[in-house]
């Protein structure tokens, strides 16, 4: 059976073979692209920006996560939870997504030639989605929680959304690391 590292170097193999080389290679030619790549302060800006942002969102999923789990937050009721939070959420997503696009472009060949890249980027819309599903879901049915408490499969999906953004923050923190 192979191992992840055999699987990793496979999936990197596999990206060198398709038009994404052409791609990184045009993007890297842009003139943002070869402003941000003389600029050493700009890729740290960004990353900076990124973690900030990711901190926000986070926390901020935590907070309603953990209200849905019963652990924090009891005193508010489940749509005063949501309505605090979910902006910081998504404002987060929106410097996440600007700040992304950002070091993408500063270093295309880095970014989309890493198969941890593409990794977090799959994990990524996987966590948006189950988040957007879960939390309608969870606003739904929040009146009813204020009285007896959350789901078994709600506090799941709870706990499910927590460690999907925690693969999420690995995958940031493995792109530096994974060979191109």
């Amino acid at each position: 059976m192979p191992s992840i590292t055999d699987l990793l170097y496979a999936f990197t193999e596999w990206l060198r073979t398709t038009s994404l080389v052409e791609l990184s290679l045009w993007i890297s030619n842009l003139p943002i692209s070869l402003w941000i790549g003389t600029h050493f302060f700009v890729i740290p800006i960004m990353q900076t920006l990124h973690i900030f942002a990711i901190a926000a969102a986070f926390s901020s999923v935590l907070m309603i996560n953990l209200r849905i789990l019963g652990l924090t937050g009891t005193h508010r009721t489940m749509n005063q939870i949501v309505r605090r939070y979910m902006p910081w959420i998504w404002w987060a997503l929106v410097v996440l997504v600007i700040s992304g696009i950002g070091m993408i472009v500063g270093e295309p060949i880095r970014e989309l030639i890493n198969p941890i890249f593409w990794i977090k980027m799959v994990l990524v819309i996987g966590v948006i989605l189950f988040s957007i599903w879960f939390q309608t879901k969870a606003n739904r049915h929040s009146p009813s929680w204020d009285v007896r408490g959350g789901a078994i499969g709600m506090r799941a999906g709870a706990v499910f959304v927590i460690i999907l953004w925690c693969a999420v923050m690995a995958g940031g923190r493995w792109i530096a690391y994974a060979p191109v």
